[in-house]
């Protein structure tokens, strides 16, 4: 992966070891790129970023007490966080303030959640409720990760594209970008947050290779860029597109781990007897698709990225939640022969970034320290 990365280190190291003029009596600097990633003034330089952190911990924790208080005790409303709100795109913000209050309604709601049944939509005036565990809204949508995941695009990495787009003379820039990603300065796996724990789970932890470490050599090196001068100005932009990129595809890396494990678990829950376990599994198996659903949108109006708008609406299309539309997730409950859209999900992202067969497969796995 990081293809870019290497053959641009690969130029610049053949063009900083060279000779700057046909008698040799003058070589061009050689850019030093360390091991490991050090700031002396790192939490200094993050403290905007670590405030979106935790402003998105924070939504996160107040919608899972939501869900698990839903139809138990009456679940005040919940308050979008000033700043997180601030980095976020203008239409996912707006989206994000809806669904708030729509899963307040439902874990308020009187009822669990009901199915619809084949070829019927819900009855008007629902509001959603468990399912299992899960609380879903009327239409079958787990809106906590819409709200969460959803974010790790439209505010997480549209702030980092703020930061890569501003001032790049002080590498205090690229400890914002660490940061806002989800990572520590160490990069310790078991240490990530946010979106850095996705990078992680679909890279290789023994080998120590993968869309995370990719990102880490790609800030590392970007960083040494900055500190070594102006003269590398091109190494730092291309190492800035690469970590861009990694993020990127690990993101749609993971909508393809959701499609698979969505298609597992509703072959599992369809397989158990009507009762409280197979709304359990059912429930969970919707958890999964809701996971697919937010890392997908959660890119759509983003700059600066390889997949399409359009081929982020088809991707949703698939998956039956056509933006400016009602979803129809609950279809995926009822409808077995809607595994075909799951398979045409992961097959159009496998073309538009180019993964191979292998690398598909082992997106279906969660790679947890």
């Amino acid at each position: 992966m990081s293809k870019n990365l290497a053959f641009s280190l690969l130029v610049a190291g053949a063009l900083f070891t060279s000779c700057s003029s046909e008698d040799d009596s003058t070589v061009s600097p050689t850019l030093n790129i360390p091991t490991e990633y050090v700031s002396v003034d790192f939490n200094a330089n993050v403290v905007a970023e670590n405030t979106v952190i935790d402003e998105l911990s924070t939504v996160t924790s107040a919608v899972n007490a939501a869900e698990s208080n839903a139809q138990t005790t009456t679940v005040a409303s919940i308050d979008y966080p000033a700043t997180l709100s601030a980095v976020t795109l203008p239409n996912y913000r707006n989206l994000v303030t809806e669904w708030l209050v729509q899963l307040v309604n439902s874990a308020n709601s009187a009822d669990g959640f009901q199915n619809p049944g084949f070829g019927n939509m819900p009855v008007m005036g629902q509001e959603g409720g468990l399912l299992g565990s899960r609380l879903l809204d009327e239409y079958g949508l787990e809106l906590e990760q819409m709200i969460q995941k959803g974010s790790f695009g439209a505010a997480l990495y549209n702030h980092a594209l703020t930061v890569i787009n501003g001032d790049l003379t002080d590498s205090a820039a690229i400890d914002k970008l660490v940061e806002i990603h989800g990572a520590d300065i160490t990069f310790n796996p078991s240490e990530t947050t946010a979106a850095a724990t996705y990078s992680r789970r679909r890279s290789n932890l023994t080998a120590q290779t993968g869309f995370f470490f990719d990102i880490q050599e790609n800030l590392i090196t970007a960083k040494a860029a900055i500190e070594a001068g102006s003269e590398f100005n091109d190494v730092r932009d291309a190492a800035l597109e690469d970590y861009l990129m990694n993020w990127e595809m690990s993101n749609f890396a993971t909508v393809i781990y959701y499609c698979k494990a969505t298609k597992d678990q509703l072959t599992a829950a369809f397989a158990l007897a009507d009762g409280p376990d197979k709304d359990a599994a059912l429930g969970n198996a919707m958890h999964a698709y809701a996971e697919g659903v937010a890392f997908a949108h959660g890119f759509k109006g983003l700059s600066n990225k390889m997949i399409t708008d359009a081929e982020i609406d088809s991707v949703l299309a698939n998956l039956l939640v056509v933006e400016g539309q009602n979803p129809e997730s609950h279809r995926f409950l009822n409808e077995v022969d809607l595994f075909s859209n799951l398979d045409a999900v992961i097959d159009a992202l496998q073309s538009i970034y180019g993964f191979t067969d292998a690398e598909v497969i082992s997106f279906y796995v969660n790679n947890n320290p």
